[in-house]
């Protein structure tokens, strides 16, 4: 009986060693593989797990395990690759680059950046913004982008000879996000020194206002003695026999040539001048609240005269009265750029029109002619300095080229927008916008749109 006993003892000790060495392998595994992951995770990515290390395991979690850290390796390769061309990037630009957090601290900052701001790139991570900037207007609108994810771009004079444009790109991350209710931003900032473009920009005003001074006492010289000479000349026809009346008429023409090119110049030098006065006063205009039709009568009396020559209908449309937010003199300026434009470019015995759409914070002002018309491919040129659309008829009619070129800059200094919608054969429709005042609108069955 004993001798059983030890027998099925001695049997199942010699059953359960197999299960007890699997155990210990499976064990050895596990550990095994515990440890790799972790090296992994520790940043050692060429770890491989061998069968030596946990005798009797399987080959096939082995060679799953070696497939994904090669995969991991060739991975973290790449991105390191990637990355180390983009520090090289951003570092090489000449533009600055600044990453804040969404808590408005800087999480990371270029060298052009540092150049710009006169702040070495170790006083700038981890640090509010505030404290990097001191600028309220910069303060302000990244606050703004950081809390709304408002886009930002403006100019900023940072110190004395230097203009940089900021550009603020909020960036709302899922994986920066997901736990917030808030949704906050980060924001990359993009900077662009611009000194010196605005340093040429008012050189070439400085240039084009003094020469177009010293150009107005020739030009008025030469206008004055053509006109003397042609009153002269006019006398003196009346007088002479018919042999000499033939000369005399010639020398009359190429007198009117001279002075009517005298009066075309004066008006462009006039032009220029103007044109430098609005781009050196365009941060200083102050603009008041402006009676719309007040403004438009007056410009309709001082171009009656011409359009009256022409034979040209001057009408303002049945339109609500309404105040904008501008220049009076300004203002007058667009319209009677404008109108002239017009008249100078519609048949004879047309209509030039002049009406308006109150919305709900602007009023949108068009000046509509039946003229030819202007292309498609000129739409977008209209505005620019001395485009024409047809050059020959704008020389014989005394245009400049500049009289559009001048109401965008207007509009575009009391805030507005300026455009054209045309259609050859048709005519053109100009329109602005200005900015509205009044909250009690004449004529309510108008609407406010």
């Amino acid at each position: 009986m004993t001798t059983f006993f030890i027998g099925l003892l001695v049997g199942l000790l010699v059953m359960l060693i197999p299960f007890w060495l699997r155990a210990r392998s499976a064990k050895a595994t596990r550990q095994h593989l515990i440890d790799s992951l972790d090296a992994i995770g520790a940043g050692r990515h060429d770890v491989r797990m061998y069968p030596y290390r946990s005798p009797g395991a399987e080959m096939p979690v082995f060679d799953a395990f070696n497939r994904m850290s090669e995969h991991v390796e060739r991975t973290f390769e790449e991105m390191s690759q990637e990355r180390d061309l983009l520090r090289h990037i951003l570092q090489n630009m000449t533009t600055g680059v600044i990453y804040l957090r969404s808590d408005g601290e800087v999480q990371m900052v270029n060298e052009a950046a540092a150049r710009l701001f006169r702040r070495p790139v170790e006083q700038w991570h981890d640090r509010d913004h505030w404290t990097v900037f001191r600028n309220y207007h910069l303060g302000a609108a990244v606050d703004h982008a950081l809390l709304f994810g408002t886009p930002w771009t403006d100019e900023l004079v940072i110190r004395e000879g230097t203009t940089v444009r900021i550009r603020l790109v909020p960036i709302l991350s899922s994986t920066r996000t997901q736990n917030r209710p808030d949704h906050a931003h980060d924001v990359l900032m993009l900077v662009t020194d611009v000194s010196e473009w605005r340093r040429l920009e008012h050189m070439r005003s400085e240039f084009v206002a003094n020469v177009s001074h010293e150009l107005k006492t020739p030009i008025a010289a030469i206008r004055g003695f053509a006109e003397t000479l042609l009153d002269e000349e006019e006398e003196a026809i009346g007088e002479t026999a018919p042999a000499e009346g033939a000369n005399n008429s010639m020398r009359q023409k190429f007198l009117r040539t001279i002075y009517d090119e005298s009066i075309r110049m004066g008006n462009l030098v006039q032009d220029l001048l103007e044109l430098s006065k609005l781009e050196a006063t365009d941060s200083r205009v102050e603009p008041i609240s402006v009676d719309l039709q007040s403004i438009v009568d007056r410009a309709f009396e001082r171009v009656r005269h011409t359009a009256t020559a022409r034979h040209i209908e001057l009408r303002l449309e049945h339109v609500p009265r309404v105040n904008v937010w501008a220049d009076p003199d300004m203002l007058l300026q667009v319209f009677l750029n404008l109108l002239a434009n017009a008249i100078h470019y519609s048949p004879e015995g047309s209509m030039v029109t002049v009406t308006w759409d109150v919305l709900i914070d602007r009023v949108k002002v068009h000046v509509r002619d039946n003229g030819s018309g202007i292309p498609k491919e000129s739409l977008n040129r209209v505005f620019e300095r001395f485009y024409r659309v047809e050059k020959h008829r704008s020389r014989a009619s005394g245009g400049t080229g500049l009289g559009l070129a001048i109401v965008k800059h207007i509009v575009s200094a009391l805030g507005g927008e300026v455009g054209v919608d045309s259609v050859e054969g048709e005519g053109s429709d100009f329109w602005f916008t200005l900015s509205r005042l009044d909250t009690n609108i004449v004529n309510l069955p108008f609407g406010i749109k």
